[in-house]
């Protein structure tokens, strides 16, 4: 359980973070469409790495990952707006900010898995088929 808790970590790392550009983190807050773009990206790395890492079928990939996207747009949209308020006028409520941002998704990703699929953890997953 704890290797799906930190696989998933690391998927919203690389899907949140490093797919991100500067440009994209910063317009998403103001603009939806920048916000689609991210969130579209993001959704596009679940849905294809969830099946090989942590032991969806293709389907059952394709639903998280979607469930997932639309909430993390959610989610995105209105820190985006607490965000906004906080620039520039107090750098410790802005990272706050940042803080529950990152934990309310974790929460998502990882109540969403186990929620829809409690026994996924315990299939054979890419890690085990190649060790």
């Amino acid at each position: 359980m704890l290797k799906t808790f930190v696989v998933i970590f690391l998927l919203h790392v690389f899907a949140g973070f490093f797919l991100q550009s500067n440009r994209i983190s910063k317009l998403k807050r103001e603009n939806k469409r920048y916000l689609l773009e991210h969130v579209g990206m993001y959704t596009l790395v679940f849905i294809v790495l969830s099946p090989i890492l942590l032991g969806l079928t293709i389907l059952q990939g394709l639903i998280y990952s979607l469930i997932n996207g639309v909430l993390h747009y959610i989610v995105d949209y209105f820190t985006g707006k607490v965000k906004n308020k906080y620039i520039g006028k107090n750098e410790v409520n802005y990272n706050l900010t940042v803080v529950m941002d990152y934990t309310i998704h974790l929460l998502i990703l990882v109540g969403t898995y186990f929620y829809l699929y409690p026994e996924a953890y315990k299939i054979i997953t890419f890690w085990e088929r190649y060790n």
